[in-house]
């Protein structure tokens, strides 16, 4: 069987966090050796001007089976696997060049939303098998996480790429909120090792599984 190509995406710290896990977590992926996939990683700047030529020139140059991209939600206590990418950019705060959006459209021509494209059901199962708190999440947000989601998603189909696209939220780690000021100290974490297994869960599951399971949701 020919190995699946999957684009792995994490972000760069941004707003008043000192660092974002999921760059921790393209560094130890790129280390491992996932069965019959091949794995490219990259590093996505906190700049909403950046987000759709950087996924346009990815999808043409990697032409990928599978994308998933990862960011932090802190005060999330699981990860979260998106189900929805809206049409919005409604920033809460600014992104790494003061840039602040709002109601504006990632694409003009888009669709409202998109729904994710990897089987997220099956992914949070394989997750809480392996004993990794998980949940389905019905939104992305309105920030730079829920515009990457929906670039690659609204790209792949305007391309007609067979794509499958997704988006997975991670919680703050130990070491982040063990340094923090108020309120971020006493946001809940999650250790880098047990983020890491979930990311592997949902690669293996991505591009193992084609239709997704038939569950209630774990999640809201």
């Amino acid at each position: 069987m020919a190995a699946k190509r999957v684009v792995l995406t994490g972000y760069e710290p941004w707003a008043h966090a000192t660092e974002n896990p999921t760059i921790e977590l393209l560094e130890r992926a790129r280390e491992r050796n996932i069965p019959d996939v091949e794995l490219i990683t990259l590093r996505v700047p906190v700049e909403t001007d950046k987000i759709e030529p950087l996924v346009d020139e990815a999808l043409d140059e990697y032409r990928p089976d599978v994308w998933i991209s990862l960011g932090l939600y802190q005060g999330l206590s699981v990860i979260g696997v998106e189900r929805t990418a809206a049409n919005v950019k409604d920033f809460p705060v600014v992104d790494n060049t003061g840039a602040k959006p709002h109601d504006e459209a990632v694409f003009a021509d888009g669709p409202f939303a998109y729904e994710a494209t990897i089987p997220i059901k099956a992914i949070v199962k394989e997750m809480t098998e392996r004993k990794i708190p998980a949940k389905v999440s019905n939104s992305a947000s309105t920030y730079l996480c829920n515009q990457i989601m929906y670039s690659a998603l609204h790209i792949s189909l305007q391309k007609n790429f067979d794509t499958r696209v997704g988006f997975i939220h991670v919680p703050c780690s130990p070491a982040y909120v063990a340094t923090a000021s108020y309120p971020e100290h006493e946001y809940p974490s999650m250790s880098i090792d047990l983020m890491e297994l979930a990311v592997d869960a949902a690669i293996i599951t991505a591009t193992q599984r084609e239709a997704d399971i038939k569950a209630p949701p774990k999640g809201y």
